[in-house]
């Protein structure tokens, strides 16, 4: 595994490539693959998609299931625990012939669930028109380790995909299983407006392994029309409760996060407490596409000594910042870690295995846009993935593994 805090590079767009080149990365471990190795899986946007003229020098390696005119979600594919990685798959739209944008999770199921069998991945992603006219959420799945890919469902439809312009769009899919071994898509909503919301922090559950879904619960809501609870990222606690993260995007929090939790994965209390906001002591505050893990392994000390027997929960977004909203130190090489399961209070900077360029220095928005956090399997290492800038606003997807150490 990279030992370099730059880490290496997943993804690297051509110079043609439209936007932003690559981001918002997920990575999922398979444990039910059939590999001699340590399979992982890992998607992202992928801008190159959507201009079929486009020089991507990738399209080429999945098999012709790509479609020329379409975006669609790569699949990369690891069998050495994340050291390597080759092009494997790609997800299609074949519901709605729009092609697959933005926000692509990756969810491999532990037990049977419904219709599907241990070892199913699925992913959830947002389907657009070429025109942005409408958001919809959709799920696919895999019986075959992210080899090929079937629609399976919408879990939920939106307007225009603008946010923070008064349209109604969906966003930012999220999949867990709750404490009853049914699924869960947890999403950002702006489609409450006329109850006060601009956006907020929703779910729904499903008892047929996704084929069908329930109504929309609330999770975390702010009702001043202004701010902008969204994001969500889901991990669960060795005590069998699950620790939610979201951003709350606005003039209040400014982009902050915060962790709320819950006995089942449903129920998440009062949806207007947004539980504790993740900062140190000193009010370094992360901020913007957070994401969330529970290692095993906890955090060492500088003589390598775990600070918890119960591991830590490490959070990591797109900056840092301090209590004034400027740069703070070690933004873009800095998570965050707590062993404070109760309050979630005492939030500790820790050596990031990946350092780059944040947004302050870049002055590109779409550096770090979500950083996914994948403990190792023996919970000693941690590996790391976001998008980092290359040129010209185009990002590329790179990753890096360490042990965590307090900063």
């Amino acid at each position: 595994m990279s030992r370099s805090r730059e880490g290496d590079a997943l993804y690297t767009p051509p110079a043609d490539a439209p936007g932003a080149g690559a981001m918002y990365p997920r990575v999922e471990r398979l444990l039910h693959d059939d590999a001699d190795g340590e399979t992982l899986l890992a998607t992202f946007e992928h801008y190159a998609s959507a201009d079929p003229d486009c020089a991507d020098p990738f399209a080429e390696e999945f098999d012709g299931t790509v479609p020329e005119d379409q975006p669609y979600f790569p699949i990369y594919r690891s069998t050495d625990g994340g050291e390597t990685w080759d092009a494997f798959s790609a997800i299609r739209d074949t519901e709605n012939d729009w092609g697959l944008r933005y926000q692509p999770v990756l969810f491999e199921l532990p037990e049977a669930v419904g219709p599907w069998g241990a070892g199913t991945v699925l992913a959830a992603g947002n389907s657009l028109p070429d025109d942005r006219s409408r958001t919809s959420i959709d799920v696919y799945a895999s019986e075959d380790g992210g080899r090929s890919w079937s629609y399976v469902s919408t879990v939920a439809e939106g307007g225009r995909a603008v946010p923070q312009a008064d349209e109604t769009p969906v966003w930012e899919p999220e999949l867990a299983l709750d404490a009853d071994r049914e699924l869960v898509c947890y999403f950002a909503d702006e489609r409450h407006r006329e109850d006060g919301y601009d956006q907020l922090v929703g779910h729904r559950r499903s008892v047929d392994g996704g084929r069908t879904w329930e109504d929309e619960v609330f999770d975390a809501v702010v009702p001043n029309g202004e701010d902008r609870p969204g994001m969500p990222v889901v991990t669960r606690l060795p005590d069998g409760r699950y620790v939610l993260t979201f951003e709350v995007v606005g003039p209040t929090h400014e982009g902050g996060l915060f962790v709320k939790t819950s006995p089942d994965g449903r129920d998440w209390g009062d949806p207007e407490d947004l539980g504790s906001p993740v900062e140190t002591a000193e009010g370094h505050r992360l901020t913007n596409g957070p994401y969330v893990t529970w290692t095993p392994g906890g955090v060492g000390d500088e003589a390598g000594a775990a600070t918890s027997a119960d591991g830590a929960v490490v959070a990591s977004a797109k900056t840092l910042r301090t209590d004034g909203d400027e740069q703070a130190p070690g933004s873009g090489r800095t998570l965050l870690a707590t062993t404070d399961f109760e309050d979630f209070a005492d939030w500790e900077p820790v050596a990031a295995p990946l350092s780059f360029a944040d947004e302050f220095d870049t002055g590109q928005r779409t550096v770090g846009w979500t950083t996914p956090l994948l403990p190792s399997a023996d919970g000693e290492e941690l590996l790391q993935m976001t998008s980092t800038h290359v040129a010209d606003g185009r990002c590329e997807i790179r990753y890096a593994s360490a042990p965590l150490d307090l900063s």
